[in-house]
């Protein structure tokens, strides 16, 4: 295999915090380890650690929703449209950063039609693109026609797409033919011990949920495809169960507020909402007894990756590729259909089957997660296809 030393990679990771992002530097830590060269293009005010080896350029400059003036211009729609406009007067510099490199990985575009003005100006610097794509659905019918163009157009400009589960391989496939290739997404164990230590009756006393109570935790981005509205019916229906919820509120905990504050619902209900950074997600994991992705549609999850690393077992739809990483009573529980029903009867079973069982099917997870998605077997299947791309 061609050597990785004195190799320039330029990623791409627009947003700078949240899922991806943790994926970015999970991924960039190990290729750096694998002696490549990374220029990590992303946005001014990110929240990646310092790495060795990896040089972080804030290129994208946002407006978002934690100042007055920020949530003001977002209410009123403005800083959507300022966002896009400040996207695409980044451009140059990525193609400037891109002709330093000898290749160009991007972790895909939260607009993928001015995504699509980006990679066609990165073609136009000669080197070669390859592009993750965490999701390979789309989450609204608005202009679905539109979008799949999209993304057709851009698998045509890339030199690979890389996807995390056989059901997205599958998916793309119409889009981008043989150039698609399947790099399972890396575990999270080691991003969970960053969080620190928080033991389980410690942590519930902080949220005020009592010692005995099953618990079941909905963590990440609350977007409405994810089931919030889904779940909360069903916890109604396991009334000893209490729901804890965390995560930055993108329509679904606004669509369900009405019925969190009935008062039948309300006292098995704790909600924190916001970017909250690892210190307190290990405090919601470490008070949690199974984490719920009753997820619509779905490719990988990071959250799952996550609640692995913590140790906690999951309760899933049986939708997208999110099967492919879920042992059925062991690491956690799929539910028979992705309903109300099903959801219930799958919180009720891990309700009946206690917090030791729950421990247990955790630690499974961890080490499934540890024997299947490790980041240094990753980075190096990353690279490799990285020297097939520059030797073709």
């Amino acid at each position: 295999m061609t050597s990785t030393r004195g190799r320039r990679l330029l990623m791409i990771e627009q947003g700078g915090r949240g899922g991806v992002t943790d994926y970015t530097g999970e991924l960039v830590r190990e290729l750096a380890a694998e002696g490549w060269s990374v220029t990590l293009a992303t946005a001014a005010d990110h929240t990646y650690p310092a790495i060795d080896g990896v040089s972080p350029q804030p290129v994208f400059h946002y407006v978002r929703g934690e100042t007055r003036v920020g949530r003001a211009l977002r209410e009123h729609g403005i800083g959507r449209m300022i966002n896009g406009v400040r996207f695409l007067a980044a451009v140059p510099r990525l193609m400037r950063l891109a002709r330093r490199a000898d290749i160009v990985h991007t972790q895909g575009w939260e607009i993928p039609q001015i995504g699509l003005i980006a990679v066609l100006g990165l073609r136009l610097t000669g080197t070669p693109v390859i592009q993750t794509s965490h999701g390979t659905f789309e989450r609204a019918n608005a202009f679905l026609r539109t979008r799949l163009l999209v993304r057709r157009l851009t698998g045509r400009l890339l030199a690979r797409t890389i996807v995390h589960t056989q059901a997205d391989l599958e998916r793309v496939t119409a889009w981008v033919g043989e150039r698609a290739v399947v790099i399972p997404h890396g575990e999270y164990g080691g991003l969970a011990s960053r969080g620190g230590s928080a033991d389980r009756d410690g942590a519930r006393a902080a949220l005020g949920i009592t010692p005995e109570a099953p618990v079941t935790l909905m963590f990440g981005q609350l977007r409405s495809d994810k089931g919030l509205d889904d779940l909360v019916h069903a916890v109604r229906r396991v009334p000893s169960l209490h729901l804890l919820v965390g995560g930055q509120d993108l329509g679904a905990l606004t669509g369900v507020r009405e019925e969190l504050a009935d008062p039948e619902l309300r006292d098995r209900v704790t909600v924190r909402e916001g970017f909250l950074d690892m210190a307190e997600t290990a405090e919601l994991f470490a008070a949690a007894d199974t984490v719920a992705l009753p997820y619509r549609a779905a490719s990988q999850s990071g959250v799952l990756l996550l609640a692995y690393g913590f140790g906690r077992p999951v309760v899933i739809y049986p939708t997208g590729g999110m099967v492919e990483s879920v042992l059925d009573g062991e690491t956690g529980w799929i539910c028979s259909a992705a309903d109300v029903e099903a959801l219930a009867e799958a919180l009720a079973a891990s309700v009946q089957a206690g917090a030791a069982e729950c421990l247990r099917r955790g630690e499974r997870g961890r080490e499934l997660a540890q024997e299947r998605f490790s980041w240094p077997v990753i980075a190096r299947r990353t690279g490799e296809l990285y020297d097939e791309v520059l030797a073709g």
